[in-house]
Order: C-alpha cells, then structure tokens, then sequence
C-alpha cells in the first residue's frame, strides 16, 4: 500500500509549543522540568530525574507534558543536534519543558507518535532542511508545522513502531538489569571496605591507631597498581587512525561500566607509535580532565587520550576493587583539580598520591570472586544492547524506505 505525504501539522493534537523560560533563582522546587540535557541524553523517556521549577495555573497546562508527546531540540551549537527528536514514554507527575525545546503531540486517531519518532530518528525524513545556521544551530516550530512527512497508513505506522520498539524495549530492559548489577557490586564494595562488614569481622582484630582491620593499610595508587596517563597518537598522521583499536575519550565512558565502541578507532601503526599505553581489559579508566570522576572499565585492549588516567593491575583480583574505589572520586577530583581554574586538571603525578585503603590479598581475592559473575553478567548483557541496537540500526532505514513491507 503506498505511502502518502502529508504536512506534518495536519496530525497535530494541538498546535506545536515552544518551552518555558525560567531564571535560575527561582529553580529548585515546584514541578519537573525538561531541559535540553535530558532531551540530549534520553531518546525515550520514561519519567526520568530533573530539576524542579515554580509554574503559574496557566504555565501547568499549556506546557504540560504527555505520554507520547514528540520533543525537538529547537536549538544545537552543531548542525547535527538541531531537531533531535526524543519521544515521552511514560510521565508520572505533572511536568513541563524549556524554552530550547519544541513540543508535538499527536492525534493518535490518525497517527502513531512511536512511528514518528522512529521517522524522526531515519535518514528520510526532511527534518535537516529546516536547520537555519547562527551562532547555535536550530529549527523553528512554524517551519516543523509545514514539514513535509511520510504518512503510510496507520495500521502499518503501528506493525513498524512495534517491530522496532521490540529492539529498544529489550534494550532498556538489559539496562535495568546492568544498573541493579552495578548497584549491587557497589553495595558489596561499601559493605565491605567502607563499613568494614566483611565475612568474618565479627573476629577480626583491628589496629588501634590505625582503625584499620589488621593487615590492611594506607597506600597510594601508585603503590597499588601502575597508572598510565593516555596520549593522542598524531593526527596528522591518517595511518595511525580507521583501524580496530579503541581509543577511548569521556564521552565513550559515560553509558555504562564497560566501554565497548568508541567513536575514534586507531591502527595497528597509531597504537603502536605508543605501544606503553595500552590497557588490558579490566583496567580502569578514570577522566581527570575537564569533566572529572568519570569511570569505566576497558572491555578489551585498547588506548585512551591525555584527559584519562588509567590504572592497570599487576594481578586482576585488584580490578574490581579499584572499580569500586573510583566511583567514589568525583568530588576528590574536582578539588585537586581546580586550583581556581575554570576547567579541572588532575595531573597524573595528583592522581598517583591520592589515597586508599589496601585490604590484604585474601580479602580481595575473596570479593574479586563474588563480583566477578556481577560484572561479567554486565559484560554479557552491554554485548547483547551492542547487538540489539546493530540490528535496529539496520531495520530502521529500510523499513523507512520500504525496502522491507510490512
């Protein structure tokens, strides 16, 4: 059945509505607020954490939010980000969105807003012609009404949406069962190495002046394992870059506890010129540069740039400890690293001094043991959403494109 094309505001519930405006002063209480953080990081929605604001009794309806709702960034510093579309899957409490962002709700008598917000995610759709360049990037809502859309018929909007939401529910669903992993191997580390309730404290004697459970001391990370600083191979150099060698930069550290792709790849010739700075899998990588506090784990060999200091393990039963020390840093980093500046700088020589406490080798052979199967569970579930995500990626063009009916 052929496809029709149709303005995009002939399916509107009700008219497309740009955000509030809110001072900062007055934020911190009142109702949820969508800002262009949450709309950058969460592609579906499903009542995520945010600020609070204060609304008037006018500012709670015309902005309020709804299951289903389509959110457009209006505004991006690059080209690519303008018109990023996030859909809303679930809304518990009454909440509203900022001025940076454009509202659609559609008329689910006519169209489905899941379809949609695949439509939005494809590479057929128009959206890009509305970008208008300035000094941010951005789209306005008038030129988004009078966009025109592929409008195939609502039953096969439905059998396309439930195809590929099929993909991303699993996909959310491995990344609950990865955060409960993650908060449980968190528990574990605080239970035992914070709160000194490991198996058989109850008969453990513990040092006087120290406070410490004998044979347990206070090291720095350079006593405990070896840090290693990473480094940018040459870019003017293109053979050292397009191979299948990880170069890990924050960004890529930010989704979950093992790092799995990165967005730039080195050769075999690029990883070599720095052959020292390799990491095996299981070390940990620690951002001290810029955005500080930022951990993860190495899922394979790989590099990392200068913003990273890493920590490689002489013996693995450390790796998981350290991963549970780390993840306490952040506000330790940003101290040592501000010095008055606008940008934290933790060099390695601040990062190898900080302190930590050592448990004697059988204790952390004994935890490295039980968290193990935590985090190769997490592996295994990140390796299935890779998959997932791989297979949807390949689904979604052409669907779009009709190059699969439905």
């Amino acid at each position: 059945m052929s496809w029709n094309e149709i303005i995009f505001e002939s399916v509107f519930k009700i008219p497309t509505k740009n955000g509030l405006t809110k001072p900062s002063r007055i934020r911190g209480e009142g109702f949820k607020f969508i800002n262009m953080g949450e709309l950058f990081a969460i592609d579906r929605m499903f009542d995520p954490k945010m600020e609070l604001v204060p609304l008037s009794e006018t500012e709670k309806v015309t902005h309020k939010i709804e299951k289903g709702d389509l959110l457009f960034a209006r505004q991006s510093l690059v080209a690519s980000g303008a018109g990023k579309c996030s859909i809303v899957k679930e809304v518990d409490d009454l909440t509203v969105f900022d001025s940076h962002i454009i509202r659609v709700r559609l008329n689910q008598d006519f169209c489905d807003s899941n379809f949609f917000y695949y439509y939005f995610k494809s590479s057929v759709n128009n959206l890009k012609s509305l970008v208008q360049q300035g000094v941010q990037a951005g789209i306005r809502a008038s030129d988004l009404s009078k966009l025109k859309v592929h409008y195939p018929p609502l039953e096969t909007q439905i059998r396309i949406a439930s195809i590929l939401s099929t993909y991303d529910d699993l996909i959310e669903n491995n990344l609950k069962r990865i955060k409960l992993l993650e908060e449980t191997a968190q528990n574990i580390y605080k239970e035992w190495f914070v709160n000194f309730r490991f198996p058989n404290y109850e008969h453990t004697d513990f040092d006087a002046e120290s406070g410490l459970p004998v044979g347990w001391e206070k090291k720095t990370i350079d006593t405990f394992a070896e840090v290693i600083t990473g480094k940018t191979p040459s870019t003017a150099n293109s053979n050292f870059y397009g191979g299948n060698i990880p170069f890990v930069k924050t960004p890529d550290m930010h989704d979950a506890p093992y790092v799995l792709s990165t967005s730039i790849y080195l050769s075999n010739d690029g990883a070599e010129s720095q052959n020292n700075k390799f990491l095996p899998k299981n070390s940990v990588m620690v951002s001290c540069i810029g955005t500080a506090g930022v951990v993860a784990l190495a899922s394979t060999n790989c590099q990392t740039n200068q913003q990273i200091n890493s920590v490689r393990f002489d013996e693995e039963f450390k790796a998981f400890y350290f991963y549970g020390f780390a993840r306490g840093l952040k506000t330790l980093l940003e101290g040592l690293g501000s010095n008055g500046a606008t940008m934290v700088n933790v060099n390695k020589s601040k990062f190898e001094k900080i302190e930590l406490i050592v448990p004697d080798s059988e204790t952390l052979k004994r935890h490295y043991g039980l968290v193990k199967v935590i985090f190769d569970q997490i592996l295994i579930l990140q390796e299935q959403n890779e998959k997932l995500k791989e297979a949807r990626d390949i689904l979604l063009p052409r669907l779009m494109n009709r190059t699969i009916e439905v």
